[in-house]
C-alpha cells in the first residue's frame, strides 16, 4: 500500500448485505489515506432518494444486498442520468458473470476478498470519474470562451478569416470591408486564392501547404485584390484555428502603413536580448508553445535544450562584470553558427541559452546536446587580454503529445541541466542529460518498515512533533496534539498514520511505539510545564493499547514519573478503532475516566452510525474528521456538520475541527459553536511547544 492520501472526500454509497462488510469496507479507504465518507442503502428506495439529493462518487455493490436486484441498480441510474460508477463485489468471478455485470453497465468486478486489487480498482474509476467532470468542466468554459471569441472576432478591427481547404467559412465585418464585399455570402464558395493579386497566388498556396505541414505562424506579404481590382499591401498572418469544431487556418490581415518598416523593426527588436542579438524568453516561450501545440495537435516531436554555463559566477569574478560579456556572446555566436534555419535560439537567463529543434527524437537531440557541450567546451574565449575556456551542462527534454504546458517543458530541461551534477563523473557539470519523469518511489516493504520502526524505537530516532488547537471559547489553557513522524534514510518523514495504517505491523510493536510517545511527549511536556505554563497534551494511541488492560497503571507511573498531573494529558484514538473493537474501547476509556484521566475520540463521523458508537464511551473531546472542513463551502456538508456538533454539545463533549486553512472557516466555524479548531491557519506542526495563545485571546 502507498503512502499517499487525497485531500479529496470520497463520497461512498454502500450496498452490502452486512454493516459489518460495510465498515470493512471504510476502514479500507481510510486506512489508504483517503478521506471517506459513506452511506449504507437500506432498501431501493433509499438509493433512490440518495443518488436523487447528494452527489456521489462511487457504488460499491455486493449483488443482491437488502434484497436489490443489481439490474434495478444500473436502472435507476440511467434513468436519472448519473454518472456514478458502481464496482460490484462477488464471491467468484467468472468471464460469464463478468460479461454479464459489465454489459449492465458496472466498470468492474472484484472478489469480495481481494482488498488490493479493489484498492486499484478504486483508485482507476475516481481517476476516470475526476477526468470526466474536468472534461465537462471544460467543455463549459470552453463555450463560454467560444462566445467571447466570436464576440471579439465580429467587433475586431483586424481583418479576420478562417479558411478549410482554401476556401472561406468565416470572414467578420473588417475582412469584408477590406475587400469590398458586403456580406459573408458573398464569400461562400470563393478560394482565399482570389483575395491577391494573380502574381502572388502560386506563392501563397505553397504558404498553404507547407503551413498545414509544419504548422507554427506564419506572416505573408502580398498584394490584396479588393472587388474593383484595385491592388494594395497587405500582411497575412497564418496560424492553427478552429471554428464550428473543424479544424482550420486563422488568417490575420493587416493593411500595410506608411511605417510597416519601422512596425517590423520594433516587433523585432522586442523580441532580441540586446546583448547577445538572440532571441529573449518571451520570444522562445512564444516559440516554445507552438512547438507544443504543433506536438499535440499533429504529433510532432521537438526537443527543449537548455544550455547552462558552468561556473559562470566564478568567471565573472575572475575577468571583471563587463568582460564577462565577452564570455557571453562567444557562446552565443558559437550557438548561433550551430542552428539549423529552423530552430529558435535565445537567451533565457543570465548564463542560460535554449533551444528549440523540431522534428527530432531522444537520440538525435542527446547527439545534438554532445555537439553543442564539446563546441562550447574547446571554446578558447579572449576576455580583456585574459584566455577563458569554459562548460556547460546541457538539459533535453522531449517535445510531444505528453505534455500540453510549455512552462512545464522548460522546466523539465531546467532540471535535466541540473541533474547533469548528479552523474557519475560529471560532478562538476560539463555533461548532457535527459530528462525522464522519476518513477514513483518504490514501496517499502512490510518487513522493511517494521524493521525501520524497531529501529527507531531502539536508537529513540522517532520524532515529536506539537500542533496548538485554539479554544474559540476563551479558555486560557493551553493545548496541544503530539504528532509522530519516522525519518527516513532518504531524508524524508512518514507520518504515523502511514506506517502505522498502511502496513502490518504486530500489535506488540504497536503497543511499544505509544509507550515511547507517551514516555517523550510527557517528558517533553513536563519541562515545559516548568516555565508556568497552563498546558495540555493530546497523545494519539493505536487500537492495540484500547485492548492493553496493562496501560492505565503504566500511565500513571509515567505521569508521577514526569510530575504531571492527571488532566495535563488527553488520550485520543480513532473512531473506526473505536467502531471495530467496541467491547474494548468501552472498558478502556471507563477505566482512564475511573482513574482521572480524559480522552478524545478523533476522525469522527465518517462510521456508517457513529453516534451508536458514541453512546457506549465515556469522553471528554470529539475531534470531527478533516473531510468536513474541506467542505464547508458545500451547503449539504456544512448542514450535516452543524447536526454532528449539536448533537456533541448537547452531550457535553467538547469539540475540535482540524484542518482549519482560512478565515473563512473559522468564522464558520465559530458560528457553529466548536470549541477548538486546529490546523495549519492557526500554526503548522513545530518540534516544540512554541505558539504565542496569547494572541488568539486578546
Amino acid at each position: 500500500m502507498h503512502f499517499a492520501s487525497s485531500r479529496d472526500t470520497l463520497h461512498l454509497l454502500l450496498l452490502t448485505h452486512k454493516q459489518s462488510d460495510a465498515e470493512d469496507l471504510v476502514s479500507l479507504l481510510r486506512n489508504s489515506g483517503r478521506a471517506t465518507r459513506a452511506h449504507m442503502v437500506s432498501s431501493l428506495d433509499d438509493f433512490n432518494t440518495q443518488i436523487q439529493e447528494k452527489t456521489w462518487d462511487l457504488v460499491l455493490a455486493e449483488p443482491k444486498a437488502q434484497d436489490i436486484e443489481p439490474k434495478e441498480l444500473f436502472k435507476q441510474i440511467k434513468r436519472l442520468d448519473k454518472d456514478l460508477p458502481v464496482v460490484i463485489l462477488a464471491e467468484d468471478v467468472d468471464p460469464m458473470q463478468l460479461e454479464f455485470y459489465l454489459k449492465l453497465g458496472a466498470c468492474d468486478v472484484v472478489p469480495e476478498d481481494e482488498s488490493n486489487l479493489l484498492s486499484l480498482v478504486i483508485q482507476r474509476e475516481l481517476s476516470n470519474l475526476n477526468s470526466r467532470r474536468a472534461l465537462r468542466t471544460t467543455q463549459v468554459k470552453l463555450r463560454d470562451a467560444e462566445k467571447r471569441c466570436q464576440s471579439l472576432l465580429e467587433s475586431s478591427k483586424d481583418a479576420i478569416t478562417y479558411i478549410h481547404d482554401g476556401m472561406h467559412i468565416y470572414a467578420n465585418q473588417a475582412y469584408l470591408d477590406l475587400f469590398g464585399y458586403h456580406t459573408v455570402d458573398d464569400l461562400e464558395g470563393m478560394p482565399v486564392m482570389d483575395m491577391v493579386a494573380s502574381s502572388d497566388q502560386e506563392n501563397l498556396k505553397q504558404s498553404l501547404k507547407s503551413f498545414l505541414t509544419t504548422g507554427g505562424n506564419i506572416d505573408l506579404n502580398y498584394s490584396g485584390l479588393k472587388t474593383d481590382e484595385t491592388q494594395f499591401p497587405l500582411t497575412m498572418s497564418l496560424s492553427a484555428g478552429t471554428y464550428a469544431d473543424e479544424p482550420c487556418t486563422q488568417i490575420v490581415i493587416r493593411a500595410l502603413s506608411g511605417n510597416a518598416d519601422l512596425e517590423a523593426k520594433l516587433k523585432e527588436v522586442s523580441s532580441r536580448d540586446l546583448l547577445t542579438g538572440l532571441h529573449n524568453k518571451p520570444y522562445y516561450i512564444e516559440q516554445l508553445e507552438t512547438a507544443v501545440d504543433r506536438a499535440v495537435l499533429k504529433g510532432n516531436t521537438s526537443a527543449a535544450i537548455y544550455i547552462n554555463l558552468d561556473n559562470y559566477g566564478k568567471i565573472k569574478s575572475q575577468v571583471g562584470i563587463n568582460n564577462s560579456d565577452s564570455v557571453l556572446c562567444s557562446v552565443a555566436n558559437y550557438l548561433k553558427s550551430a542552428i539549423n534555419k529552423e530552430d529558435t535560439l535565445a537567451r533565457v537567463g543570465e548564463d542560460v541559452f535554449a533551444w528549440i529543434r523540431p522534428d527530432i527524437n531522444a537520440e538525435q537531440a542527446l547527439a545534438t546536446a554532445e555537439e553543442f557541450r564539446d563546441g562550447i567546451e574547446h571554446l578558447v574565449i579572449d576576455a580583456h587580454s585574459q584566455t577563458v575556456t569554459i562548460t556547460a551542462s546541457i538539459g533535453v527534454a522531449l517535445i510531444n503529445d505528453s505534455c500540453s504546458e510549455p512552462g512545464e517543458i522548460l522546466q523539465r530541461a531546467h532540471q535535466a541541466a541540473d541533474a547533469v551534477r548528479n552523474d557519475q563523473g560529471h560532478e562538476k557539470g560539463n555533461g548532457v542529460h535527459l530528462f525522464v519523469a522519476e518513477e514513483a518511489a518504490p514501496d517499502n516493504s512490510a518487513d522493511g518498515i517494521e524493521q525501520q520502526v524497531l529501529e527507531a524505537l531502539k536508537t529513540n530516532s522517532f520524532n515529536l512533533l506539537f500542533q496548538p488547537l485554539i479554544n474559540l471559547k476563551g479558555d486560557e489553557q493551553e493545548h496541544y496534539e503530539t504528532l509522530l513522524r519516522m525519518p527516513q534514510s532518504n531524508g524524508q518523514e512518514v507520518s504515523a498514520g502511514d506506517f502505522l495504517n498502511g502496513f502490518i505491523i504486530s500489535e506488540d510493536l504497536k503497543r511499544k511505539i505509544d509507550r515511547w510517545v507517551i514516555l517523550h511527549s510527557t517528558k517533553l511536556l513536563s519541562e515545559h510545564r516548568q516555565q508556568n505554563m497552563n498546558t495540555r497534551l493530546f497523545v494519539n494511541l493505536t487500537a492495540a493499547s484500547l485492548m492493553d488492560k496493562t496501560l492505565t497503571s503504566w500511565i500513571a507511573v509515567a505521569l508521577k514519573a514526569a510530575k504531571l498531573d492527571k488532566d495535563s494529558v488527553i488520550f485520543q484514538f480513532h473512531e473506526e478503532d473505536a467502531t471495530k473493537f467496541l467491547t474494548q474501547a468501552q472498558e478502556f476509556t471507563a477505566n482512564l475516566k475511573e482513574n482521572g484521566y480524559s480522552c478524545s475520540l478523533s476522525r469522527f463521523g465518517c462510521a456508517l452510525k457513529p453516534f451508536q458508537t458514541l453512546k457506549h464511551l465515556s469522553l471528554d473531546y470529539v475531534k470531527v474528521d478533516g473531510s468536513f472542513t474541506h467542505e464547508l463551502n458545500k451547503p449539504e456538508s456544512l448542514a450535516t456538520l452543524k447536526e454532528v456538533l449539536a448533537e456533541l454539545h448537547e452531550q457535553d463533549i467538547k469539540t475540535i475541527v482540524p484542518l482549519v486553512e482560512s478565515a473563512t472557516a473559522v468564522a464558520s466555524l465559530w458560528q457553529l459553536g466548536t470549541h477548538f479548531i486546529q490546523g495549519y491557519y492557526v500554526q503548522a506542526p513545530q518540534t516544540g511547544m512554541a505558539y504565542n495563545f496569547s494572541d488568539d485571546n486578546e
